[in-house]
C-alpha cells in the first residue's frame, strides 16, 4: 500500500530570512527617499524620480514573493488579504501614485519598520520569549499584507 505524502515542515534558514527581509527594506528605503524627493521636484524631473519610485516597489514585491517563497505563512497572511504577490509578475505597464503623499511615505515607513522587527525576531536564537515572539510576528504579517494591499491600492 503506498504511504499517502506527507507535509513536512520546512525550516526556516534565519540567515536567509535575515538577508531577504534586509533587501526588502533596502528597496523600501530608496523608495521612499525617491518618494520624498519627488516632493521638491517639478515636471520631468518628479516623473522621473516617480518612475524610480515605482521601479524600487517592483524590486520589493520581487523580494517579498521571495520571502513568501520561504515563509508559507506569510504566503497564506497575504493570500488571505487578496494580494496578488503570491503569483506576482511584473508589471509591463507604467505606475503611477494616486492619493496622498504624506500617506504613502507613513505606510512606507510603517512598512520598514516591520521589516526591522523581522530582522531582530530572525536574529534571535532560543529566547525565553518564544510565545511572545510568535504572536508578535504573526501580528506583523498581517500588517505587512495590510499595508502592501494599502499602497497597491495607491499606485
Amino acid at each position: 500500500m503506498k504511504k499517502p505524502f506527507s507535509r513536512r515542515l520546512l525550516t526556516v534558514d534565519p540567515s536567509h530570512m535575515i538577508t531577504l527581509h534586509q533587501e526588502a527594506i533596502e528597496q523600501l528605503e530608496l523608495m521612499l527617499t525617491t518618494v520624498e524627493a519627488a516632493e521638491h521636484t517639478s515636471d520631468g524631473v518628479r516623473d522621473a524620480l516617480n518612475t524610480m519610485a515605482a521601479t524600487h516597489w517592483e524590486g520589493y514585491l520581487d523580494v517579498i514573493h521571495m520571502i513568501c517563497m520561504h515563509d508559507e505563512h506569510l504566503a497564506a497572511v497575504m493570500k488571505k488579504h487578496d494580494s496578488k504577490i503570491i503569483d506576482y509578475e511584473p508589471a509591463d505597464t507604467e505606475r503611477h501614485f494616486y492619493g496622498n503623499r504624506l500617506l504613502l511615505l507613513s505606510l512606507l515607513t510603517g512598512l520598514v519598520r516591520r521589516h526591522r522587527r523581522f530582522v531582530y525576531f530572525y536574529g534571535l536564537r532560543s529566547n525565553p520569549m518564544g510565545d511572545y515572539i510568535k504572536e508578535s510576528i504573526a501580528r506583523e504579517r498581517e500588517h505587512i499584507a495590510a499595508i502592501v494591499g494599502m499602497i497597491e491600492n495607491m499606485i
